[in-house]
């Protein structure tokens, strides 16, 4: 199964579209920051604009909101048309995947949950979990690894990173920090920032064998 991995597509739909026109996939997951609710006077008409181009592509698809998505409008759109993943748990052909959105700044941008309530929810949510294999998409990284460096500090959750070693996760799917695009494995877990599709980077996910990411750029 190959599984499209998106992040921070920030209402860029140009680059959106060449990156779905470009690859052969099953599946698409992505990490939030659908829209922008600082770029956009009109959030919800960018929101939808992005979620039409993912929905014709007649793949499954699930996602979360990011910090700059209001956390409510965001997840009322995309239960909507079936792609929430948002403390919410989905079924794919080779591995469940649940989710959590929002991230912390010091900026107050609109969805800043805390660090207590994403791992709360998600330790909750993985108790129900009945597949083997087990995905999650998480805005926020995890503290001290190499998709948290923003200007050369660690600023990921130190919750989440709590919540990837108690827990077996194959793969953490993240965002958030533009500039710490990577691949990392904490605690047998591999850990997947693609890049901001704003930037024109993604990444492909193969489950034939395992969990295998490759990142890409247009």
């Amino acid at each position: 199964m190959k599984v499209l991995l998106l992040t921070d597509i920030h209402g860029n739909r140009e680059n959106l579209e060449e990156i779905l026109s470009r690859e052969e996939f099953d599946a698409v997951l992505c990490a939030g920051d659908i829209s922008d609710a600082r770029e956009y006077s009109d959030y919800s008409s960018k929101l939808d604009e992005i979620l039409d181009i993912l929905e014709e592509k007649g793949r499954l698809a699930k996602a979360i909101p990011g910090n700059m998505d209001p956390e409510k409008e965001c997840v009322g759109s995309l239960i909507d048309r079936r792609m929430n993943l948002h403390k919410n748990i989905a079924s794919f052909r080779d591995f469940e995947a649940v989710g959590f959105g929002g991230g912390l700044t010091p900026f107050g941008t609109p969805f800043e949950p805390s660090e207590e309530d994403i791992k709360n929810s998600l330790n909750t949510l993985y108790s129900r979990m009945t597949a083997e294999r087990k995905v999650a998409v998480i805005h926020q990284p995890p503290k001290d690894t190499d998709v948290d460096i923003a200007e050369g500090d660690h600023v990921g959750s130190e919750k989440v990173r709590e919540l990837i070693e108690e827990n077996s996760f194959g793969l953490v799917l993240t965002g958030h920090i533009h500039e710490s695009r990577g691949i990392d494995e904490l605690s047998d877990t591999v850990i997947v920032n693609p890049g901001p599709v704003l930037d024109g980077f993604y990444g492909v996910l193969d489950t034939e064998n395992g969990f295998e990411a490759e990142l890409k750029r247009l």
